[in-house]
């Protein structure tokens, strides 16, 4: 299942919740303010980077927030055509 969050962490729980319902190998897409959940050290990231899942981060607004140099290692940057690809690839997606 495809999971695209959009807030930022530190102000609303959807990425906390996304958490609790997804497995472990479902496939999460950070956008907008919730780039900031794919920062090293962040509070949510030993829930979030686990050995199956796949996370995203889309890079305009990892860019758009100058946080480049202080992503966790497992997250992948992808563009808005990788994101495009995303959701073709997932037919079960919910944003939160």
């Amino acid at each position: 299942m495809l999971h695209i969050i959009k807030s930022s962490p530190y102000a609303t729980h959807a990425l906390s919740h996304c958490l609790a319902y997804a497995t472990t190998d479902s496939v999460i897409v950070l956008i907008n303010d919730a780039v900031l959940g794919a920062l090293a050290e962040s509070p949510l990231d030993a829930a979030l980077f686990t050995d199956n899942r796949s996370v995203y981060v889309l890079e305009e607004d990892v860019m758009a927030r100058g946080v480049q140099a202080h992503l966790h290692p497992q997250v992948k940057q992808i563009d808005m055509q990788g994101l495009v690809q995303l959701t073709e690839d997932h037919v079960t997606q919910m944003t939160w």
